[in-house]
């Protein structure tokens, strides 16, 4: 195995040290001495040495690594959950909310789905979100058959509709993908309660128009459009939709919005509500679940804390 210097921290500064010739466990097993320590930095660092390496439990080392790399608030529950769970490591998945085991985890036995998601996954400071990109790439793929653009409303830093983009190969499909945002946060009248803290700590000056346009400058028929929904649906909208991503953070926008383009989506067309159970977005939640029974509809809520709907 490759040599890789370590500096051991004991309260005095210690001359580096390298070590040779560990074996895979050895590693894994100072990687998770660093995770439980809290050094998630030195932690992501080792399971990134051991990741490529032949190992039948793999993608348990691809879901601590996902733990390291990005921490969270409750990234200390997050471990807790994974102790729990160390009697399934070859299927145990945990992510922010999210726990599973005993359950096939097909995005991991994808290489080319752990190839792009690794490679964009700076773009969202949330460990794990393989299960979510799962279920917006399975929405895409079934959207690609039914006639109309792509949508989505809410774009953030670009993750994850790069990551379909390119799982896709979106560039060579004969539609347009629209990718609305305001790229100053939510709108101050639009705000539902408890995102004001939220809203300037995610958006307020964290990423710009300019960054994610240049983000898919390689692909041509995605278009990145800057202004507040709904009003910028009615400047330059979408004539059909086959598939909508819907990620606003506030049910004024979202409702406005499907009062607005739920007749342009195509029959078999798909709308994924990103925030639909999560307990921040109850205001969503509601406000979506009563337009949809109005109209003797229904959305699937997901463990993701997604929603989907598939229109007949």
């Amino acid at each position: 195995m490759r040599q890789r210097p370590l500096t051991r921290r004991v309260g005095l500064t210690v001359p580096n040290l390298t070590l040779e010739n560990l074996t895979l466990a050895e590693l894994l097993a100072m990687a998770d001495g660093f995770l439980r320590q809290g050094n998630l930095r030195r932690a992501a660092e080792l399971y990134a040495l051991a990741s490529p390496l032949p190992d039948p439990n793999r993608q348990d080392i691809l879901v601590r690594r996902g733990i390291a790399t990005h921490p969270v608030a409750t990234t200390g529950m997050i471990l807790q959950v994974l102790d729990a769970l160390a009697a399934v490591p070859q299927s145990a998945f945990v992510s922010d909310g999210l726990a599973t085991w005993n359950k096939i985890l097909p995005f991991l036995e994808d290489p080319r789905f752990v190839e792009i998601s690794d490679r964009h996954s700076d773009l969202l400071p949330i460990p794990n979100w393989h299960w979510n990109l799962q279920t917006v790439l399975w929405a895409a793929q079934q959207a690609s058959r039914v006639e109309g653009d792509f949508v989505e409303l809410g774009v953030f830093r670009g993750h994850t509709s790069l990551f379909v983009a390119e799982y896709l190969g979106f560039a060579a499909m004969q539609r347009v993908w629209r990718l609305y945002d305001t790229f100053s946060g939510i709108p101050a009248d639009q705000l539902d309660p408890g995102w004001t803290a939220k809203n300037k700590a995610a958006y307020a000056g964290t990423f710009s128009r300019e960054e994610v346009r240049e983000r898919f400058a390689h692909i041509p028929n995605i278009r990145v459009i800057a202004g507040r929904v709904p009003e910028i649906l009615l400047e330059d909208g979408p004539d059909r939709i086959a598939f909508l991503h819907v990620d606003l953070n506030n049910s004024a926008a979202e409702i406005a919005a499907l009062d607005l383009l739920f007749d342009q989506i195509s029959s078999g067309g798909v709308i994924v509500f990103d925030d639909y159970c999560w307990l921040a977005a109850r205001a969503q939640h509601d406000a979506e679940m009563r337009w949809f029974s109005e109209r003797n509809l229904h959305i699937l809520p997901l463990p993701t804390g997604q929603g989907v709907f598939v229109k007949s």
